[in-house]
Parts: C-alpha cells; structure tokens; sequence
C-alpha cells in the first residue's frame, strides 16, 4: 500500500472514530452497508480541510462535537423533506408529539422558499380558533425571523407553558400586508375522533391517525349504526396522517379483501404488502372528503377506497406524501428517522408529489392557487409511478365567506347530494348494498 493510500485509510479511520466517540452510534440490523462503493477519498479530505478551517477561523469557538453532530443533520437532510437525524432532545419533543399531549397552539408546519409555512391547523386548538389557515406563511414567531430557521427550532419556540403567551407574524396570499396573531398556548389534546349527524347521515372526522384510532373509529360508527343511519361521510381533510398499521385497520373497516397498500423499497426488507383480513363493519355508501392538508396514512385511506371503488372521494388533490419513514435508534439516545420506502395504492399508483385526485374536485370561485404541498418542498422524491388523474367531476363553490357551520358548507352540502343519490340506487340490506358499490 502506497504512503498516500495508507494515510486516506487511516484518516478515513480516524474520522469515523471520532463519529463514534462523539456520538455512540450503533448500526441497527436495518441498517446495509454497500462494501463495494469505493471510498470517496477526495471528499473525505475535503471534510477534513473545512473542519480544521472551521475549528481554527471561525469567529466563535464551536465545539467538535456540535459540528460533526450539523455535519450528520446536514447530510441526512438533503435526502428529503422527511429524513431527521434526531438529538435526544429533538427526539423526545417527537415523543410528546405522538402522544397528543402538550403545550402549544396546535399547528402542523413544513417548509416551503425557506419559510415555514402551515400545513394545517389541528382542530379545536389555539390555532384553529385564532383563525390561522393552512398554507399562511409564518414569518416570524416572536420577532424572530423564520427565514431558514429549521423546524427543531420553530417547534421548540412555538411550544411552552400552557396559559404563556406567543405572537406570530403571518403572510397570507391575497391579504396586503402581514397579519399579527396573539396566542396563548394551551394543553393539546389531540383528539382523533370527531362525530356529527345529518339527519340520516353520518360524519366522521378523523383528525390524525395514532395509537387506538381505529378502536375510536369502531365505537363511533357502533354509535352512529345505532341511529339507522344511511350514508357515511369520512372526512379527511387537514389530517397529516400518522400510524400506517392505524390507517390499515381503518381501511379494512370498509372493504372485505384485496390489498390495502403496497410498500416498497431499495432493499427488500423493506417491502410489505397489506391486504384486508377482516370483515368490513361498515358496508353502507360512503364520501371521503380530502383536500391539501389531506396527507401520508389519510391518503392511504383515500387510496385505497378510492382505488376498490368502495368510496366517492370529495375536494380537492391530496397533499402527496407516498413515502415510508423507518426510526433507527442509536446509541446515547439520538435518533435517525430515515426514509426507506414508497407507498403504493391497491392499483400499484404512488401518489408521491402527486397525491390523490378526487373523484369530484372542489373549486373555489378564485380560488387561491398557493397551496403547500409535497411537490413544494426541498428535495422532494419522485416516482415513475405516480400518475396524476382527472377529476371526473368539477364543481365551483362561489361561496366567498367561511361558513359558519360545518353542515352550511359547499363539500358538505355536496357530500350529503351524492350520498343521497348512492342511497336510492342502493338495496335496502347493507350487504347487497356494498355488493351493489364493489360492482
């Protein structure tokens, strides 16, 4: 071996010694390694140069370790929107997050131009009831400028003592100059239920899905088939998705076989293919109502009864995120959330940076185009599968002014007609009935 082969082993070596030493990393038995990719030696030096510039020039003396730590962020980042490498604090914030309850106002955010921008306000939170909307751009949250400010940092300043207060400054297309909103934070609850009546018609709201959302589902459909109802409206909007096993159970409550979705990736540990092994619950004519908002597990769902013709989905082309997130725990609590597959619908689309179409689009008279969405953001995948439909129906809400009540808006109104129009085609027994939808 040559002087200078010997001294990119060994410093290659001595680098990766020093990872390890920094952070106690631990390769999990997910984790492959490629032995035939050759050392980019090059680079490895390169690494090293800007290091020792960094440690010797810059204006602030920087620990090692917080750098090496930026280095591996930096890294993991540029893959996609959804890669993480986690600290310990990032990852137990995560945590706290799943489990629904927390003190904050109640927002889902991503980023989109280097802003942080509102995927959707959760309902019944500080947030919602302020009357933030999806797709407002946060500019600043307490006077501090959001521009390029990652989202650790935002959640982390968002989120405090219940009854302390929070200011965010917001632009919002269409509105000429930024709106100031004053918040209190609050405990938040994440509900994942919410239910109402229609006369004969049923409306549930699945908020987000996570641990017992299908057991909450069960009991509510349990609840409204006790009051005869007829039809279903599933409501999806804003909902950011969750649990994939969540969104399975949910799925196989209303379709009796076949596949729910397909996840695939690189390396075939990863594939998985889950099918309907239980019978449906529910075999009346169903809506599922989706829009921007509508992502990840909630399109799933979508996907799936829309793909199985079990459901008329309503409103507008779903958010697109088709992607597999796989939580690789290392050593001395930190964390890598790596994205390691695709999903695929029961037709084999995926709806990564496309999203679900719906059977019948929701136009709003002026509609505003800015709409967050995966295809939006920084290094997003794409996939030679997804096939972006046509709407086989477009209607326009003319509507200028936010209903007041959930029953007064146009995609309600809109749900209620089509099921309606379902019911008189469909046998009085609910099991022809769903017989009568599959064909």
């Amino acid at each position: 071996m040559s002087r200078k082969s010997k001294f990119f082993a060994f410093f290659f070596i001595f680098l990766t010694l020093i990872v390890f030493l920094y952070l106690g990393l631990s390769v999990t038995s997910k984790a492959v390694v490629n032995q035939n990719d050759a050392l980019p030696q090059k680079q490895i030096k390169m690494f090293s140069e800007v290091l020792n510039i960094v440690q010797s020039n810059y204006v602030d003396k920087v620990p090692t370790s917080k750098l090496i730590i930026n280095s591996i962020k930096g890294m993991v980042s540029s893959l996609d929107p959804h890669s993480e490498f986690l600290t310990p604090q990032e990852y137990k914030s995560m945590q706290t997050t799943m489990k629904g309850h927390f003190g904050g106002i109640g927002i889902v955010i991503d980023k989109k131009d280097n802003f942080l921008t509102v995927v959707s306000p959760l309902p019944g939170t500080p947030a919602y009831k302020a009357g933030i909307k999806a797709n407002d751009v946060i500019l600043k949250i307490n006077n501090i400028s959001t521009f390029r400010m990652s989202l650790e940092k935002a959640v982390k300043l968002m989120r405090g003592k219940p009854g302390t207060y929070i200011k965010l400054t917001i632009a919002r297309k269409g509105v000429g100059q930024p709106l100031i909103f004053k918040l209190k934070r609050a405990i938040i609850h994440i509900k994942n239920i919410d239910t109402k009546l229609f006369g004969d018609i049923g409306y549930i709201k699945i908020i987000q899905f996570r641990d017992h959302t299908a057991s909450e589902l069960n009991n509510a459909l349990s609840k409204l088939e006790k009051k005869h109802i007829k039809g279903l409206i599933l409501d999806l909007r804003n909902n950011p998705g969750g649990l994939l096993n969540e969104a399975a159970k949910v799925s196989n409550m209303f379709i009796n076989k076949g596949v729910i979705v397909s996840v695939k990736g690189r390396n075939s540990d990863n594939d998985q293919i889950i099918y309907a092994k239980d019978k449906p619950i529910f075999k009346k004519p169903l809506v599922v109502l989706i829009n921007s908002g509508t992502a990840s597990a909630a399109e799933i769902v979508t996907g799936c009864l829309k793909d199985h013709n079990r459901a008329i989905v309503i409103g507008q082309r779903s958010f697109g995120k088709g992607n597999v997130q796989d939580v690789i725990p290392l050593k001395g609590g930190y964390t890598l959330i790596l994205t390691v597959a695709k999903y695929y619908t029961p037709n084999g689309f995926s709806i990564q940076a496309e999203g679900i179409v719906p059977n019948i689009e929701i136009k709003k008279k002026n509609e505003d185009e800015f709409v967050l969405r995966e295809s939006e953001l920084l290094h997003h995948l794409t996939s030679k599968k997804a096939i972006l439909q046509k709407p086989q129906e477009i209607l326009i809400d003319n509507n200028t002014k936010e209903p007041k009540h959930l029953k007064n808006e146009f995609i309600i109104k809109q749900a209620i007609k089509v099921l309606n129009e379902e019911i008189q085609k469909c046998p009085q027994s609910a099991k022809a009935c769903y017989g009568y939808l599959k064909s």
